[in-house]
């Protein structure tokens, strides 16, 4: 079943593309919120959610879809009603599978399964609700939480003036938003899955959500697993909807951005215990190169405070994303720190560009987490062995070159590395490094 292409459900006129990761297991089917990655890309090492999509499908059959207007799925002519959606999800349930599956909703898309478990009891044995709530506007005085009608005018004006930009992206990552390229970022992924008037369409019609009604009709196993901190669903609201819904159990994780990625192994853990009845398991010679130097700062004190697994689980997270990035600037990863790579490059061009993705990628995930953050460097030297040594950064700021320290005849200064990166980069002088004879240029 877990072949992992493409595939494409039915309904009516409306073709909606879907991907089936994982092999054994129960079918759980994801209905996703707001702006997630189109599924052709969902898995791929860069794509923040490719560490959920392998933890849940080491346990189950993982269904994945583009919800009708974004990713390849066709587009919307209208803001789509509650029941077009759930019309849409039972497209892709029905696809997939002749029986029960377990439903997993977040942000918009936990409604709607709220609605699909409530309308068809029997294709249903399980319900794992992420970040959601009954309806996302305020409606004073029963319903306190959410956006006010000043608020999402505003916000339709954004996505109108900015889609594309990384609009919201201070509801999704708090903030991170602000850090250097998070938006930017955000506003890349924006780009790739729906236009300006898609994403509009689709905001009013997020905003438009009421499932307050059939909550006391749910009989489903219900987890609902809830975020302190986020901007985009009050955790009080996730709160009152755990306690309408009959015999749900209610989980919170630790304080955060909507996006979880720096507590995808919680999650995952806590969906798979529930779903399952057990947590998840995670399965040179003398050359001239520009070193990137990473480090997560402040490690000992997060080791400390989160514990072994928490701990690995941050540390595969950066290795694989810093991994990738590389491969993508002709990077090589030359040696592992314990708490951070050197990388090395034949140009310093490329390890600059690396380093200016790996800023936003990594702060989007938060592997920071609490006081921690990402340091990096971009130096010259010459390497021999293990012996590397690179010039000090700001956290999560600047990324410096020093001004030169090359060996005669290969000459790269400072000024030729910020001709193309002027607004990340500030001089840091020279360096001695160990093993080079001399310093020219």
């Amino acid at each position: 079943m877990g072949d992992g292409r493409v595939h494409y459900a039915r309904n009516g006129d409306v073709r909606l593309a879907y991907r089936v990761f994982g092999d054994t297991g129960p079918v759980l089917v994801w209905s996703p919120g707001w702006v997630v990655n189109n599924v052709d890309t969902i898995d791929e090492p860069g794509s923040p959610y490719a560490g959920l999509v392998e933890r849940l499908s080491q346990g189950t059959r993982f269904v994945m879809y583009d919800r009708r207007g974004s990713g390849l799925s066709d587009p919307l002519t209208h803001a789509p009603s509650l029941d077009e959606k759930m019309d849409d999800l039972r497209a892709v349930v029905d696809t997939v599978s002749d029986g029960e599956v377990a439903l997993l909703g977040s942000g918009e898309g936990g409604a709607v399964s709220i609605l699909f478990a409530a309308t068809f009891p029997d294709r249903v044995f399980s319900l794992l609700l992420y970040g959601t709530a009954a309806r996302f506007s305020q409606e004073l005085p029963d319903f306190p939480w959410g956006f006010t009608p000043h608020e999402i005018q505003a916000q339709l004006q954004t996505i109108d003036d900015h889609w594309g930009e990384g609009a919201l992206a201070e509801l999704f990552y708090n903030e991170m938003a602000e850090q250097p390229g998070v938006r930017d970022m955000f506003g890349k992924l924006q780009r790739s899955i729906a236009s300006p008037t898609m994403a509009r369409l689709s905001w009013q019609a997020f905003m438009e959500t009421d499932v307050r009604a059939v909550l006391p009709a749910l009989r489903t196993p219900t987890l609902v697993i809830a975020r302190p901190g986020s901007r985009l669903v009050p955790f009080e609201a996730v709160q009152a909807l755990a306690a309408a819904i009959p015999g749900a159990l209610f989980e919170p994780l630790e304080p955060g951005a909507h996006n979880a990625f720096d507590v995808i192994n919680e999650s995952a853990n806590a969906g798979l215990q529930f779903l399952l009845g057990r947590p998840s398991e995670s399965i040179d010679e003398r050359v001239l190169k520009t070193v990137v130097f990473t480090d997560i700062v402040s490690s000992t004190e997060r080791l400390t405070a989160g514990g072994d697994s928490h701990w690995r689980h941050q540390l595969d997270n950066h290795d694989t994303l810093v991994d990738h990035v590389l491969s993508r600037h002709g990077g090589v990863r030359a040696k592992h720190t314990g708490d951070g790579v050197f990388a090395l490059f034949d140009a310093p061009t490329k390890a600059v560009r690396c380093a200016l993705d790996l800023v936003p990628s990594l702060a989007s995930r938060d592997i920071r987490s609490g006081s921690a953050s990402i340091r990096a460097s971009v130096s010259g030297a010459v390497t021999n062995g293990a012996a590397w040594r690179c010039t000090p950064a700001p956290e999560s700021r600047v990324w410096r070159a020093p001004g030169r320290c090359w060996p005669a005849g290969r000459c790269v200064t400072y000024r030729r590395v910020r001709a193309s990166h002027s607004k990340a980069l500030a001089p840091n002088g020279s360096r001695a490094y160990r093993r080079i004879s001399r310093c020219s240029g």
